[in-house]
C-alpha cells in the first residue's frame, strides 16, 4: 500500500461535506490499495498542463474533475 491512508481520503472528502469521491480521489483511495491505476496529476491552472503531459506522457487525456462530475464524457468534459 502506498504512503495514502484510503480512510483520511475519505474523511477530507466528508469534512468538506461531499457524499461522492471525485476520480482523482477515488484512484488514490485505490492506489493505496495496490491497485493500479492509470497515472494522473491534478492541476488548477492552464498553465500547469506542459509540465503534467511532460511527467505523464503522451497520450494525454484531460478531463474535468469535481465529485459532481459522474459522466464526463457526456457533459463534454474529456479531451484527448
Amino acid at each position: 500500500m502506498n504512503n495514502e491512508k484510503p480512510a483520511e481520503i475519505i474523511r477530507c472528502a466528508r469534512e468538506e461535506g461531499r457524499r461522492n469521491l471525485s476520480e482523482y480521489d477515488a484512484k488514490r483511495v485505490l492506489a493505496a490499495y495496490s491497485i493500479t491505476v492509470t497515472k494522473e496529476i491534478l492541476v488548477y491552472r492552464a498553465d500547469e498542463i506542459p509540465e503534467a503531459a511532460r511527467e505523464i506522457g503522451y497520450p494525454l487525456v484531460m478531463k474535468g474533475c469535481s465529485p459532481e462530475l459522474s459522466h464526463k464524457t457526456e457533459q463534454n468534459l474529456v479531451r484527448v
